[in-house]
């Protein structure tokens, strides 16, 4: 059926409904298509094409492909940042003074949506992996992510006294990037070990990761 500029289709008005259910459509075969690819290699009629939708119906959500891949960084963000919360909250309420449990609290839900079943979450993961090791998407990471990354930076800071505030930020900061390359299951380590390991075994990578990282963060007193 044909649509409009305006996303109209020629048989009437889109409802309100099926213009949510579009709008979805087209995220979901955006985040499929930028996690097995990349923003410059996928275009907008690439994302329209998966999705069975027409061009103009994406312009008219969205006007650009920078535009839809914000979107698509926002839309599961939320969602991480609960899961954290309440983490996060739970470490709290114990009283907790262990470094490694705030950095599992962190880096945690991201495991947890990765084993999942759900096609759109390991996308979703795909894609921040690969936005984490480029500074292009900074301002987009930091408006969604720093808040709260500094929220544990400020759990952690009086349990490590004799660190500096540089090498907090810093030990978190490097926290991250490992944690991420675990998640999206670099296969380096299968290579490496003749395929007795795998980074696709996601939880034993994790548990090695978490322990190498909290770790680190503790051997970066200083005194």
């Amino acid at each position: 059926m044909e649509n409009d500029r305006r996303g109209r289709a020629a048989s009437g008005p889109v409802t309100r409904a099926n213009g949510d259910q579009t709008k979805e459509k087209i995220l979901d075969a955006a985040e499929e298509l930028f996690g097995a690819h990349s923003f410059d290699t996928v275009s907008l009629r690439d994302i329209t094409n998966h999705a069975g939708v027409t061009l103009a119906l994406a312009s008219y959500h969205f006007g650009t492909k920078d535009n839809l891949f914000s979107a698509v960084m926002v839309r599961r963000a939320h969602y991480l940042n609960q899961m954290r919360i309440s983490l996060l909250g739970q470490l709290d309420a114990d009283g907790s003074t262990d470094v490694g449990a705030y950095i599992d609290a962190f880096l945690r839900p991201f495991v947890t949506q990765a084993i999942s079943e759900d096609a759109g979450w390991k996308s979703y993961i795909e894609l921040v992996s690969k936005v984490a090791l480029t500074n292009r998407w900074n301002d987009l990471v930091r408006d969604h992510y720093d808040e709260l990354a500094n929220q544990f930076i400020a759990r952690i800071r009086p349990l490590l006294p004799d660190h500096s505030e540089e090498a907090l930020y810093r030990g978190f900061a490097f926290g991250l990037q490992l944690g991420l390359q675990i998640i999206s299951q670099n296969r380096r380590v299968d290579s490496l070990s003749g395929g007795k390991y795998s980074g696709r075994d996601l939880e034993a990578s994790y548990a090695y990761g978490l322990k190498f990282v909290t770790a680190g963060m503790l051997g970066l007193a200083s005194k």
